[in-house]
């Protein structure tokens, strides 16, 4: 899967974050399940990721997606990018996101990176980000899962910033991943309810990121701008984390992750391997 020596950048920025996590940031994680995190991503970083986000766009890997119909503006997905472009790699093993992370999971002795995940949604974009948690993607049981998602423009609602439910994380249930035919049955009609609920709408611009726990319930409308929504998220674990394989995880998605193989892991054994690297 990975691209010629010549098409991998070597020269990735240096810098961490711009800034440290604040207490309040990460009350309002543990509190929501969701924070937004301002201007914590150096610009350099900002314009090296970008231009690897558009290399993957322009010159898309086999295993890459489409989420929108056939001739509808394109909503681009690419799991494992750092399995393809070192940029990526960089971005996530010696980037800012590692430190971010450790300074979330404070409850963590050791971090695992898990994987991560480009989301592009070109201008007029109609297919909306179906509401969801993460959780029952994952072949994972534990609590210190944290993503951390973005942004490589500037976010609107209009432009598909995500929502996010907050206080859900902490609901004690995990509703069944869309696309396995049952969601209907029991996940809530958040479309319906929405006004019932509160919410963190996740407008953003490039400089920011956005945290949120997996079992926190979110999704995004429609891209009805004129200008893209290009974004990067990644996911870390902490030493909690353990190996918990099932039929739905996302291993078993060949449409989305499962172009790759999961790692020679047991049911309960911790994440150290050559795919969940330490960080």
């Amino acid at each position: 899967m990975n691209r010629p020596a010549h098409d991998i950048p070597r020269d990735h920025p240096a810098t961490g974050p711009t800034r440290s996590v604040t207490d309040d940031e990460r009350a309002a994680y543990e509190r929501d399940g969701a924070a937004l995190l301002k201007g914590i991503v150096p610009d350099e970083w900002v314009s090296y990721m970008s231009a690897a986000i558009d290399r993957l766009t322009q010159h898309p890997d086999p295993s890459s997606q489409n989420y929108a119909e056939a001739g509808q503006p394109r909503f681009f997905g690419q799991s494992f990018p750092w399995l393809l472009d070192e940029a990526f790699k960089a971005w996530a093993l010696s980037g800012p996101m590692p430190v971010i992370a450790r300074q979330v999971l404070t409850g963590a002795d050791s971090l695992n990176f898990f994987y991560d995940q480009v989301f592009v949604k070109e201008p007029g974009t109609p297919k909306p980000t179906l509401w969801h948690q993460d959780y029952p993607y994952f072949p994972l049981d534990g609590e210190q899962i944290l993503r951390i998602w973005v942004p490589f423009d500037i976010v609107t609602d209009r432009s598909g910033a995500l929502h996010y439910l907050k206080g859900s994380h902490r609901w004690g249930v995990v509703y069944e991943a869309p696309g396995s035919g049952r969601i209907s049955d029991w996940q809530p009609d958040f479309d319906a309810e929405y006004l019932e609920h509160d919410w963190l709408i996740g407008e953003s611009e490039p400089g920011d990121a956005l945290l949120h726990h997996p079992k926190t319930v979110h999704g995004a409308r429609a891209n009805s701008s004129r200008t893209p929504r290009r974004a990067l998220a990644v996911v870390y674990t902490g030493n909690d984390v353990t190996w918990a394989p099932h039929p739905a995880d996302m291993f078993h998605n060949k449409g989305q992750t499962g172009h790759v193989s999961p790692p020679a892991l047991g049911k309960g054994d911790p994440l150290d391997c050559a795919l969940f690297p330490r960080v």
